[in-house]
């Protein structure tokens, strides 16, 4: 009875790492879109992404290892995907996953031009209301 209570606990804290590096790369993948997606100018864009990317280190994951990663701003919307290998241990897992669980995930993210949406929703105003304010 311990040994499987032991054996159920290792595979808990096993999941949970993976589900928190998952969850980790998806944060990281997030906000390195977001970054991208606030500045006006492609070298500013480029610029953020590449400081975002540098904060990307493995001693943030609790398992995780080949880190590999991706993120270009186009005129539209920027891009950003990540990936690495999670290993799992034991005789079962390398049976039926190889020893290791892929972590990938990306994220597009629209880039929005501020000045435009005001001037919109000013002149929509002006419509409205029928004044110069």
């Amino acid at each position: 009875m311990v040994s499987i209570t032991v054996m159920v606990l290792a595979a808990l804290i096993l999941v949970s790492f993976y589900a928190h590096d998952r969850a980790v790369f998806q944060s990281f993948v997030c906000e390195i879109a977001a970054v991208g997606s606030n500045y006006a100018t492609e070298s500013e864009r480029t610029s953020a992404i590449n400081s975002a990317k540098a904060q990307v280190s493995a001693s943030r994951f609790l398992g995780s290892s080949n880190l590999t990663g991706s993120a270009q701003a186009g005129e539209a919307e920027v891009t950003a995907s990540w990936g690495a290998v999670y290993p799992v241990p034991g005789f079962a897992a390398e049976y039926l996953a190889g020893g290791e669980l892929a972590i990938s995930t990306s994220w597009t993210s629209q880039i929005m031009d501020p000045t435009d949406t005001i001037r919109l929703i000013r002149g929509a105003g002006k419509l409205i209301t029928g004044g110069d304010d």
